[in-house]
């Protein structure tokens, strides 16, 4: 299956999202980015996981910290879940 890559730029101008955000959700593992000829490009999978986050900085006024304790969170829960599904 084909990957899709996405302009970082062109995330940030119709998302009205903040280059140094993405790079910030990045340099903290949470989503990942890549570069080819000094471009910068994130997997169109993972568009959705980034507006999530960029929902919890702007609206909420996370910051880096609160989002990665947030995510972890939500991932606890997943896993949880998944376990007591597994038990039924």
């Amino acid at each position: 299956m084909e990957r899709t890559w996405v302009k970082i730029y062109d995330v940030c101008t119709s998302h009205q999202i903040e280059v140094q955000f993405i790079r910030e959700l990045s340099n903290n593992g949470l989503i990942e980015v890549i570069t080819d000829q000094e471009i910068e490009f994130i997997d169109e999978e993972q568009l959705l996981l980034l507006e999530q986050f960029a929902s919890w900085h702007y609206d909420l006024e996370l910051n880096m910290q609160g989002i990665e304790v947030a995510r972890h969170l939500l991932q606890k829960i997943d896993q949880l879940q998944r376990e007591i599904n597994s038990l039924r």
